[in-house]
């Protein structure tokens, strides 16, 4: 659910990209703090996997519906790294997507921010955190309480981006109770996609490395980043890049689809960034398409893990790729 430039008044955008800035900022000073040198490594590969993961739109023909959704990432992401270090991440994420990819607008880009980023890690997190408290069993208690808090934030974020049209568009072009029941119908289904996928890639994790799962758990710096865990990761996103992006659902995503059905589309605006629009690679993509897109996912997630790793320079921890364990 990435928001194009046009659809929110300059104001609007304005308010939502303090509000982002804000949190981005108070979640830097808390990594700061924690002074875990595994973390930005950890974020960095996190990031690439969630960035690979959204370029696969799953259909939704399952439902007779025209649509299609893709992860979020916000929640599988705070349960991975905590809701500090998984803001981060997805504000990496986003932040090449707009600017590389022209994948949600420029001047939106505080919004998206503000949806899957603030909303998905710090709200996530939080619910994330009452559920799983309810089991006294480890691994359903994170199962229940990250499906449940996916599932959330998906619906959430579509309700959100319903208040911040309701304030930038005139009354006479747009009726918030019909697109919001359109909005919240769609995505409490693309929502169920959101638990399941989240779900799946933390089973993966809890069996190789349980410890993982909760920035509590983490182990002491002096331990190194987990080798296997970074290069099964980055396998992992640049396996979906190359086997799953380039067959992902052409059909309109949820927003796309509730825009186009509102009349609304003609409000979008083009932008000068995103010289590789479209996931597709210049002169590749008229050859070979599925490459092409490989290509460009590949580029996309390489783009975001050395951002990750610059972050890590602002933070004053060096990666300890170097001591990397053998686990």
């Amino acid at each position: 659910m990435h928001i194009p430039d046009g659809l929110m008044e300059p104001e609007v955008c304005l308010v939502t990209s303090a509000a982002a800035a804000t949190a981005v900022g108070y979640s830097l000073h808390k990594v700061k703090q924690q002074a875990d040198d595994r973390l930005i490594p950890l974020t960095g590969v996190t990031a690439a996997l969630i960035f690979a993961g959204q370029m696969v739109n799953f259909p939704l023909g399952l439902f007779s519906l025209p649509v299609s959704g893709h992860l979020m990432g916000g929640v599988l992401a705070a349960v991975l790294l905590g809701p500090w270090a998984g803001c981060l991440a997805m504000t990496l994420v986003l932040l090449v997507q707009a600017l590389l990819f022209s994948d949600g607008g420029v001047l939106s880009l505080g919004a998206n921010v503000l949806h899957m980023g603030v909303l998905g890690c710090w709200g996530g997190y939080a619910c994330y955190v009452l559920v799983k408290n309810c089991f006294r069993d480890h691994w359903k208690g994170t199962a229940f309480g990250a499906a449940t808090a996916a599932w959330l934030t998906v619906l959430s974020a579509a309700f959100l981006l319903c208040i911040e049209l309701y304030f930038s568009l005139e009354p006479n072009e747009f009726s918030f109770s019909r697109f919001s029941v359109l909005m919240l119908s769609l995505h409490a289904v693309i929502g169920i996609g959101e638990a399941v996928i989240t779900l799946l890639v933390l089973k993966a994790v809890f069996q190789q490395r349980p410890d993982l799962l909760t920035p509590q758990e983490l182990a002491p710096p002096s331990a190194g980043v987990p080798r296997r865990f970074v290069t099964t990761t980055l396998a992992s996103a640049l396996a979906v890049t190359f086997l799953l992006a380039p067959w992902a659902s052409a059909s309109p995503d949820g927003l796309e689809s509730a825009v186009d059905q509102h009349g609304l589309a003609a409000r979008e605006i083009g932008t000068l960034f995103g010289i590789l629009s479209e996931y597709e690679i210049p002169w590749v993509s008229s050859h070979w398409p599925a490459v092409s897109v490989g290509l460009a996912g590949a580029l996309g997630v390489a783009s975001v893990l050395l951002l990750a790793l610059m972050l890590g320079r602002l933070t004053r921890n060096r990666p300890a790729l170097a001591g990397a364990d053998s686990e």
